[in-house]
């Protein structure tokens, strides 16, 4: 018995920068065409907050000021793999001036950092270094003229006190194939410091400004932070011109800026992309409950907090019913209209899990109920069965596609990179499995390249080939701040709220 399998090559889409400017890699288009929504008819300037210490205020500001004009790249075979960044000037990558004045940083009261420092239990630690950003940000988030994002510059001492070196279980899906942002305010393998990150983003988001969250060891390159579990003693931190560039995207982005997005075929119909996912409640137990992404080919995303999830007697999963599955949706639907006054002619949902009978029964009804009679459901699985072995030294090339039948196809997103020359990941990478469990695009081309697209659609992060497409790559980020909000409390659904 035999079988065929076909293989196919997939290249690396481009993306829409300023004046639509093209580019397959994120850099070099802003580089050269600056961010899409840059105009020449304007001057613009961001104004960023700041919350810390004496000294991780004067640390940061100082790092702000040497990044007015170039950092060099750092020495490497792979020039593509790690340009240099080009400065924070009018001229640079993002088109626009990042301000700190001095009406729009705070310094925390030694006396406040030490009490945090002092508490005995995590719990009250997390609480106590809550309440002490919290107070600094509603200050600043109260004048005439408040910023439009706020840096939370973390002491080291608070951050020794916070973070817990317990790998999460949910670690190895993203960081397993080397897809971590060292430097960005996101620190995936730590149980803890999740805690106070996803507490901290959660009681600010009723400020109306994003935060982002910055270690010492992101601006200045001698910063020593205690381990307290020797075998991961290493944060493995970037050199500091892809820390740079990683920092000022996701500042831009947050301050309401776009630097870039998917091309759309204007022959094609309007599509958005929805992903479903769970997260467990701070009960600790088993209850899980779900939450939407959505996505539209701008990058704007919209987060949603859903109902309680069940659990399959048969693989365990958790789904929806069907009525949570109807009211999710439906809410998510009535979000994008708002935010663009009418529904998409086509959705694409993703998933990990395999989409039980009664969610795809309600998700289907709240579609026709819309007038979307286009859609894609399919569910990717966190660990693909299959993997493709690639003569010599390299792995499979990202874009490798393998159709393995008519609802299942394998793709490496994460793989060696023509334009980098090299493979960028530290592990074996692990392709993802796409089931479409309802697929009215008939074309298995299309919506494998629209999955390589997404997974450039990440504003932490300027290095392209991520893992996962953003409707998934948000899921835990959004997971660890939404069990912080309480039942009845309307969260704010932009994205970068979340980021």
């Amino acid at each position: 018995m035999s079988s065929t399998f076909n293989l196919k090559h997939y290249g690396e889409p481009l993306l829409e920068f300023g004046g639509e400017g093209r580019h397959l890699d994120v850099r070099f288009g802003l580089i050269d065409h600056g961010p899409v929504d840059f105009s020449l008819d304007r001057t613009k300037s961001l104004k960023i907050g700041v919350v810390g210490s004496s000294r991780t205020v004067d640390g940061l500001r100082e790092w702000f000021r040497r990044c007015e004009g170039e950092i060099a790249a750092k020495p490497s075979r792979q020039p593509n793999l790690f340009p240099a960044f080009p400065g924070i000037s009018i001229g640079g990558p993002f088109r626009c001036w990042f301000e700190i004045d001095d009406q729009h940083q705070r310094i925390l009261s030694t006396s406040g950092i030490s009490e945090v420092v002092r508490e005995l239990t995590d719990e009250a630690a997390i609480k106590k270094a809550v309440a002490l950003f919290l107070e600094e940000i509603r200050d600043l988030s109260q004048l005439d003229r408040p910023p439009q994002v706020i840096i939370c510059a973390l002491p080291i001492e608070i951050i020794e006190r916070v973070k817990n070196l317990q790998v999460s279980k949910d670690t190895e899906l993203e960081s397993g194939d080397g897809d971590q942002e060292a430097g960005s305010d996101d620190e995936p393998n730590t149980r803890l410091y999740a805690d106070f990150r996803g507490a901290l983003k959660a009681a600010s988001m009723a400020m109306k400004i994003p935060i982002q969250l910055v270690w010492p060891s992101t601006y200045d390159n001698s910063a020593v932070i205690k381990r307290k579990l020797a075998k991961l003693s290493d944060r493995r931190v970037q050199d500091e011109a892809t820390r740079a560039w990683n920092f000022f995207c996701a500042l831009y982005y947050k301050a309401g800026g776009t630097p870039w997005r998917m091309i759309r075929d204007r022959k094609a119909y309007d599509t958005t992309y929805l992903g479903i996912s769970f997260f467990e409640d701070l009960s600790g137990g088993s209850l899980r409950t779900s939450s939407a992404q959505l996505f539209d080919e701008r990058g704007e995303g919209l987060i949603l907090k859903g109902g309680t999830a069940l659990e399959d007697k048969h693989d365990r999963h958790p789904y929806l019913s069907r009525d949570d599955a109807y009211s999710l949706l439906k809410r998510s639907l009535a979000a994008y209209k708002r935010e663009h006054l009418n529904f998409p002619a086509r959705l694409v949902i993703h998933k990990s899990s395999r989409f039980h009978e009664d969610e795809f029964e309600g998700l289907n009804t709240a579609l026709e109920e819309a007038g979307v009679t286009m859609a894609d459901f399919i569910w990717m699985p966190r660990r693909s069965p299959i993997k493709l072995v690639r003569q010599g030294d390299y792995p499979p090339l990202r874009g490798t596609a393998m159709r393995i039948d008519q609802d299942t196809s394998l793709l490496y997103t994460r793989g060696s990179v023509d334009f980098f020359a090299t493979y960028p990941g530290m592990y074996v990478p692990n392709p993802l499995i796409l089931r479409c469990q309802r697929r009215d695009r008939t074309e298995w081309d299309a919506l494998l390249e629209e999955t390589m697209a997404l997974t450039k659609m990440n504003w932490n992060n300027t290095q392209f080939d991520g893992a996962l497409p953003i409707t998934m790559r948000a899921a835990r980020q959004v997971g660890e701040i939404l069990k912080y909000i309480p039942e009845g409390v309307d969260a704010d659904p932009r994205y970068r709220f979340y980021m």
